[in-house]
């Protein structure tokens, strides 16, 4: 057998396996990549819904407080309303006004104080 044709023949096999590794090679990095990418696509996704979840509970203690922010709002209204302070006074303090034929006005004509005019406050 000719030398030249055995060698030729070894070097097309060798080519031909080097080849197939390079193309298993490139396949498998390929794979690789898709194995990753698909592995973060669904970290994001999970990672997505968890935040989302987290907004929602949010916005559902955001409006939660809200309500409670106008129910306080009311209460305090009725506790600083005249009517509620004028009954607690009568009521604690044994306080009433005065009846208008029990008011006298007293005219103040003395000079203001030193530092501050009249109309001032």
């Amino acid at each position: 057998m000719n030398p030249y044709v055995s060698a030729y023949k070894r070097k097309s096999v060798e080519i031909r396996h080097e080849s197939r590794r390079n193309f298993m090679s490139v396949g498998a990095m390929v794979m690789l990549c898709l194995l990753a990418m698909s592995f973060l696509l669904v970290y994001k996704h999970a990672v997505g819904q968890q935040l989302l979840i987290d907004v929602q509970e949010l916005n559902s203690e955001k409006n939660n407080l809200i309500t409670e922010q106008s129910v306080l709002l009311g209460q305090k209204q009725t506790a600083m309303s005249r009517s509620r302070i004028v009954s607690f006074v009568r009521e604690h303090l044994d306080l009433d006004f005065p009846s208008p034929e029990r008011i006298r006005w007293i005219r103040i004509t003395a000079p203001a104080p030193e530092g501050r005019r009249t109309g001032e406050r």
